[in-house]
């Protein structure tokens, strides 16, 4: 029994992380349908940087600040490479990731233990276990509410005209380039986040940790899309449900060289179920009519 509690603690921790990774690739590619492939090089970014400022005695809450605001340079850059340079979503998104692949190397190394410094989950380590939920709660909570709030303001609701028609921001005189850059701005912060949490929660950073993140931020928002299109808390969900599947992996003892296999099919069974459940809806709204 006990042991079953610590598995679904683990299961929602990881999920909770991986959800920040899940919001930010909701703004990128529902909000404003830019397919950011820039997102698993933000992961990474932002792991690096907090591994680098942990290590060199710095506040694990300012890590994440930096982090984040890596993040952001690295979304900037990726608007810019679309909107000025004219690349399309795809190229813009795998030249930022390649470009970072060498800047975490150079910040970093292929990996960099915290050798137990100090960090967000561990100030008070008797409390560790119970902390680390509540922590990761708490931030997850914070940062979809100040989303949630941004997109039910003015900004909010131009920056989801770009993804349904760009050309009513050319109308009322508003540059969608802008717009663009400003939503994969929050794409990749919350990328970059994910990853600074994620490398304080394992205590290390491996530049491998961030391949198939951006799997991972589909897979969850499929998952929630098939209860709700909204933005919000549903999208930690998702990723909770995704990292059960995961998990279930482990408990089914299967080789974990199949888990790549595994996602791609989970992903292809749950575009599948969406389009289906769509295809429905609309012969219902026919029958109705």
């Amino acid at each position: 029994m006990i042991e079953l509690l610590h598995i679904a603690q683990g299961i929602i921790e990881r999920g909770l992380i991986f959800g920040i990774v899940v919001g930010g690739v909701y703004v990128a590619s529902y909000l404003i349908h830019f397919d950011n492939l820039a997102t698993e090089g933000a992961f990474g970014l932002g792991g690096a940087c907090t591994a680098l400022l942990i290590s060199w005695g710095v506040n694990p809450w300012i890590s994440l600040g930096a982090a984040m605001v890596a993040g952001a340079l690295s979304g900037i850059v990726t608007g810019l490479l679309h909107t000025k340079l004219a690349m399309n979503n795809l190229m813009s998104g795998i030249v930022v990731t390649t470009g970072l692949f060498s800047i975490m190397l150079k910040i970093a190394g292929s990996n960099m233990l915290l050798h137990n410094k100090s960090t967000i989950f561990n100030f008070i380590p008797s409390l560790k276990s119970v902390s680390t939920p509540v922590i990761l709660s708490l931030l997850c909570l914070c940062l979809f509410l100040a989303i949630n709030y941004l997109l039910k303001s003015e900004i909010g609701y131009l920056l989801q005209a770009v993804g349904d028609n760009k050309q009513m921001l050319t109308n009322i005189g508003k540059n969608s380039d802008n717009y663009i850059i400003f939503g994969l701005l929050i794409s990749n912060t919350c990328a970059a986040l994910s990853g600074a949490l994620f490398v304080q929660y394992v205590g290390y950073f491996s530049i491998w940790a961030s391949v198939g993140i951006l799997i991972i931020g589909l897979s969850g928002m499929i998952l929630t899309q098939l209860f709700s299109i909204t933005f919000g808390p549903l999208l930690l969900f998702g990723s909770i449900i995704y990292q059960a599947i995961i998990a279930l992996t482990f408990e089914f003892q299967l080789d974990q060289e199949w888990n790549k296999l595994i996602t791609a099919l989970l992903i292809i069974i749950l575009i599948s179920a969406k389009q289906l459940s769509e295809k429905k809806g609309k012969r219902d709204s026919h029958v109705t009519t």
